[in-house]
């Protein structure tokens, strides 16, 4: 009788004691809406892979095929947040109303995240939206056309620019004759005769 004792009380102590929390196992009502959330994403990817179409649309073995798909892909979202199905099964069905609005709140909040990095991202690409433009070149803004990574920085300057009259295009009218560049068959020539 007196080994009765211990091994009752060593398995009532077994059959009563409070079920292990699985937030101690790393579920919580925020894990569980990241779960969801990526399983939602996981499931409209093999969807879009079937062009979104019903189970109704589909034949006997492309609706298999995408079930099993499905399934892969639900499990490897198990994988990545390192949970089995029967934990997550079973944390999501012992959840509180308390557990559930914590879980609904943190998945608007991934949401919200997911679309604040969205239009992070599409605001980077798109710029500033202002685009400077330079009127000519001068010492104070010098414009490098070729660079090499380490190189001095060094600017050449036509000295024909410098010394050609300078032409203030507001009082230049539709009237005045437009400056006549010369030709390229003479500009190839001189180039010519300056080698």
């Amino acid at each position: 009788m007196t080994t009765r004792l211990p091994l009752f009380l060593a398995a009532a102590s077994l059959v009563l004691a409070p079920p292990v929390l699985a937030e101690e196992e790393g579920l919580s009502p925020e894990k569980v809406a990241a779960i969801r959330r990526d399983e939602s994403a996981a499931q409209a990817k093999v969807e879009a892979a079937y062009g979104n179409r019903k189970p109704s649309e589909m034949s006997n073995s492309e609706r298999g095929q995408a079930i099993r798909e499905q399934q892969q892909e639900a499990a490897k979202v198990m994988e990545k947040h390192g949970v089995s199905a029967k934990e997550y099964a079973v944390y999501t069905a012992r959840m509180t109303p308390d557990d559930n609005s914590r879980a609904a709140n943190e998945a608007k909040r991934l949401e919200d995240k997911a679309k604040a990095d969205k239009a992070a991202e599409e605001k980077k690409r798109a710029g500033d939206g202002e685009v400077h433009i330079q009127q000519g070149f001068s010492d104070a803004e010098p414009v490098e056309l070729e660079a090499e990574e380490g190189a001095e920085v060094s600017v050449d300057v036509d000295s024909n620019l410098e010394s050609a009259p300078p032409v203030d295009i507001a009082t230049m009218g539709s009237d005045a004759p437009a400056p006549t560049a010369p030709s390229r068959k003479a500009s190839k020539s001189n180039s010519r005769r300056g080698r």
